[in-house]
């Protein structure tokens, strides 16, 4: 269990939004509390609320002000757990409910998984594990890329043990070069506290083919798609309730790339120079290889074809449905080739 403090979480009213963030990271607890000079508390900073800020290209130099909310579920610290379970039940989209004194100040905050344990989902999680790995050779010429080793474990089961961390249990692997690597390791998923099953592709079908052999296994709650060569610290319950909350058919994981252009740049009107910019930034936001999906998100898949996913998301927006973005702010990496996978090697052994 990771040791916090709740002053780990405070952070005052003329703070920025960063610092916000640097408190929900430090607090590990998906939220930050704006306080006064006497720790009154003004409002609350959800993870999400951050994520929304990044997505409205607020500056984070901007104040918390602008993003807190100041209509949160709070309880006196007196509150019995039966009060407090009964507050959660009642309010079933909070996490987290601070605990005040009789003047408002902040005591404490009881967390929903330690009042009621983390709920076992019913969502299932497809992973895509069927990929050559060409880029990565000669590491893959006798294992498949999912399967190479992070630490002391295979990429795809860091995957599924954090998704066993938020509550998700019910995996479908789709696999294709080296597959019985990966079955004969996870087998039926009963070794890992997990269940898993396999989607066997006897052509290579793409990121979204395989999702379309999948479509009689689920059972219609909304799906995680993720690729097997991706390591992230993104909460995936945040991620899920982001997606539902939104009410989007699909929603896309994004993260910010920032370039910084070599040369200073001349914006020019016809023939004449209006400024001059040394070395601009720019940045955008990138496919980040995770997916939240509603199960109806499969009728855009063909049969036995290649397709994918960025072909599900074109079809989904050019039939007007509800795409969203979830931006990762957290640690990412894609393992495409050799100097990605050693500097994953790298970070995981700084921080576990």
């Amino acid at each position: 269990m990771v040791k916090w403090d709740i002053e780990d979480l405070l952070v005052y009213a003329e703070s920025s939004i960063e610092r916000a963030i640097e408190a929900v990271d430090k607090g590990r607890r998906q939220i930050a509390l704006v306080v006064d000079e006497e720790q009154h508390l003004l409002g609350t900073i959800t993870d999400g609320d951050i994520r929304r800020a990044i997505l409205n290209k607020l500056a984070l130099t901007e104040s918390v002000c602008q993003i807190m909310n100041t209509d949160y579920t709070w309880l006196p610290v007196t509150a019995s757990k039966q009060i407090i379970e009964k507050t959660f039940k009642k309010n079933k989209m909070i996490h987290q409910i601070p605990l005040l004194d009789d003047d408002n100040r902040v005591v404490d905050l009881v967390l929903l998984d330690n009042i009621i344990g983390t709920e076992e989902k019913e969502n299932y999680v497809i992973l895509m594990a069927g990929g050559l790995g060409t880029r990565l050779r000669p590491l893959t010429d006798d294992i498949p890329k999912p399967m190479l080793t992070v630490g002391n474990k295979p990429i795809l089961e860091i995957i599924i043990d954090q998704f066993k961390e938020y509550g998700y249990h019910n995996f479908l692997i789709a696999v294709n070069y080296k597959s019985e690597i990966i079955e004969s390791y996870f087998g039926n998923g009963s070794k890992f506290g997990a269940n898993i099953d396999y989607i066997r592709e006897n052509k290579r079908l793409g990121t979204a083919g395989a999702l379309k052999l999948a479509e009689d296994k689920l059972n219609g709650k909304p799906i995680f798609v993720m690729n097997g060569d991706i390591l992230t610290e993104v909460n995936f319950r945040s991620f899920m309730a982001f997606h539902q909350n939104n009410k989007f058919d699909l929603t896309m994981a994004t993260r910010k790339y920032e370039y910084q252009s070599p040369y200073g740049v001349v914006n020019i009107d016809e023939v004449k120079v209006r400024s001059l910019e040394e070395k601009p930034s720019y940045y955008y936001f990138i496919n980040a290889g995770i997916y939240c999906l509603n199960p109806e998100m499969i009728k855009y898949i063909p049969k036995n074809d290649f397709f994918d996913i960025t072909d599900v998301i074109n079809s989904a927006l050019n039939d007007s449905n509800n795409v969203g973005s979830f931006p990762i702010r957290e640690y990412w990496i894609d393992i495409g080739q050799k100097k990605d996978y050693y500097q994953a090697n790298e970070d995981y052994n700084l921080n576990y």
